[in-house]
């Protein structure tokens, strides 16, 4: 190193004093907003809200609101924290007045329509929510609506914004269920039995329920189902064993029973019994007539005979022209007349006009037996009741000339022709009573 980069570098050093080397290095600190007394407010009370202390995050939120009246959000969650502290007037006037400046505060309207939902003011609910769908579709404010139209009694109303709640969320047990009512009541049967049928795999599970479903499978004329074999030890006909009915036994084989499946209305109807439902007349007066619909007459026979002295007033004519259909099919024919007659007596003018066509209905059961002599017993009868219809004078007519009677036949025929003298078969019916008259004589034998 020569002599002047020596005196060059001491001259460095000599620059660099102990203060320098003891003096430490700061870096500027990054600093945070400040936060606002309204904001911590906010977030204390929405902490006491959630952690359910009501009292307190109302104090709070209220303070927050004090604070700084700009802030919607304070002034919602004020209201929530009151409706929780069961100071709903107070919510209900801070959340009208929330949307009298914002009417496109769609939480705001959802939390005052819980209010209105809760004090069973439908008609405030639909005209506060409806204006908000125009801002948002959503599951809440399409099930508050339902619920409204349901209990004003618009169906059709509550039965489009169940569908759309349904449609938002599908999970919405309670949604399937009230649409379903709605589906039964106006008459849609298929589409009932398929909202009950989601409420149910939803996990609803109530007598009533299946009561109802049951209702649906049987205006659907789905009174058994596919009915199959099954073994069951141990079955009892008429009872539930899992997801089978127990019809009846399969004839020579042990524990080997007819069984109706869960979708069915026979299934539905003794679920609901069997879960609790009350035991009254009207279910038991169904089950007989699934009975009777699917074509087990002597089944249904027996049931209707064991309801008759529970049958209420108002229902025992119907009640009576069942059992008498339930008789017919189990060949009980003079039971199904009287049992109609029955019918009759409380309601003449809904059963009068069926008595000649069931009496009609004997005499050709009878006539299938060969029973001749019924059968023109009952045809006397049906002509009684009915002595200006052409059709059963016909009959009669045909009745007696095959047993051989063939005046009482000729009088028949006559009486056609008196009553329709333009008769199709006009010269057919002339020529017999012609017949009946000139007997043809056999030629005397030769010789």
């Amino acid at each position: 190193m020569n002599r002047m980069t020596k005196y060059i570098l001491l001259a460095a050093i000599a620059c660099v004093t102990p203060a320098a080397f003891a003096a430490p290095v700061t870096l500027q600190a990054t600093t945070r907003p400040a936060v606002s007394k309204g904001d911590q407010l906010f977030s204390d009370g929405k902490d006491a809200l959630f952690r359910r202390d009501f009292p307190k995050a109302v104090e709070l939120l209220r303070k927050a609101t004090a604070e700084d009246k700009t802030k919607t959000s304070y002034r919602v969650h004020l209201a929530r924290a009151l409706q929780y502290a069961n100071q709903g007037k107070e919510a209900e006037a801070l959340l009208a007045e929330i949307l009298k400046t914002n009417p496109d505060h769609v939480e705001a309207g959802q939390l005052l329509g819980d209010i209105y939902a809760k004090q069973e003011n439908w008609k405030g609910l639909l005209a506060l929510l409806e204006p908000l769908l125009k801002y948002r579709h959503d599951y809440p404010t399409y099930h508050l609506l339902a619920e409204a139209a349901y209990n004003l009694g618009d169906n059709d109303k509550a039965r489009k914004y169940y569908e759309e709640a349904v449609k938002l969320n599908p999970q919405s047990a309670g949604d399937f269920y009230s649409l379903g009512n709605i589906y039964l009541g106006g008459n849609f049967f298929a589409l009932a039995a398929d909202a009950y049928q989601h409420a149910i795999n939803l996990g609803v599970q109530s007598p009533l329920l299946h009561y109802k479903l049951g209702t649906a499978y049987f205006n659907l004329r789905n009174y058994f189902g596919n009915v199959t074999n099954a073994g069951i030890k141990s079955g009892k006909p008429g009872t539930i064993n899992g997801d089978w009915y127990i019809i009846e036994g399969v004839p020579g084989q042990k524990d080997l029973w007819r069984v109706a499946p869960s979708n069915s209305a026979i299934y539905q109807i003794a679920r609901a019994i069997a879960d609790g439902i009350e035991d009254r007349p009207d279910i038991q007066f169904l089950r007989a007539n699934i009975y009777l619909n699917a074509g087990r007459f002597s089944q249904a026979y027996e049931m209707y005979g064991a309801l008759e002295k529970s049958i209420p007033k108002e229902d025992k004519a119907l009640f009576f022209y069942y059992y008498a259909q339930a008789a017919f099919g189990a060949g009980e024919y003079e039971k199904y007349l009287s049992l109609l007659g029955e019918a009759i007596k409380l309601n003449k003018e809904a059963y009068s006009p069926t008595l000649v066509e069931a009496i009609v209905r004997v005499a050709e059961q009878y006539n299938q037996s060969g029973e001749l002599d019924k059968y023109i017993d009952y045809l006397v009868k049906a002509v009684t009741e009915s002595p200006q219809t052409a059709a059963l004078h016909l009959k009669l007519g045909n009745a007696y000339e095959e047993a051989a009677k063939l005046a009482e036949a000729a009088v028949q025929w006559q009486m056609v022709l008196d009553l329709e003298p333009d008769h199709p078969k006009r010269l057919d019916l002339l020529n017999r009573i012609n017949k009946t008259r000139h007997p043809t004589t056999r030629p005397a034998k030769a010789g």
